[in-house]
């Protein structure tokens, strides 16, 4: 994340893919939440690929599904990989308790 405070400038457009590549769950959610604040108060626009439901969650953003032919935007917890994490889960949840 420092890598993002020291090199990004304000009103700028950036591409990053997987940025949550080697991230802990809990450091993709903070890296989220800085790129909302970022885009927030330094009029920074970010075009992101990835596949984390972590980033996907918290992000304030319009998410476009490139799996789909047409491209379409949809919710995050709309989308496949999204719904297998939750699966996945929703199945051994009594190992949660």
């Amino acid at each position: 994340m420092q890598i993002l405070e020291d090199n990004i400038e304000p009103d700028n457009l950036y591409l990053l893919d997987e940025p949550e590549v080697s991230l802990s769950p809990q450091n993709q959610v903070k890296l989220a939440q800085k790129i909302n604040e970022m885009t927030r108060y330094l009029g920074i626009q970010f075009i992101i690929a990835t596949h984390s439901p972590f980033m996907l969650g918290i992000l304030n953003a319009k998410i476009y599904n490139l799996d789909t032919k047409e491209y379409e935007v949809q919710k995050w917890s709309e989308l496949q990989n999204v719904k297998y994490f939750y699966n996945f889960f929703k199945d051994r949840e009594k190992e949660f308790k």
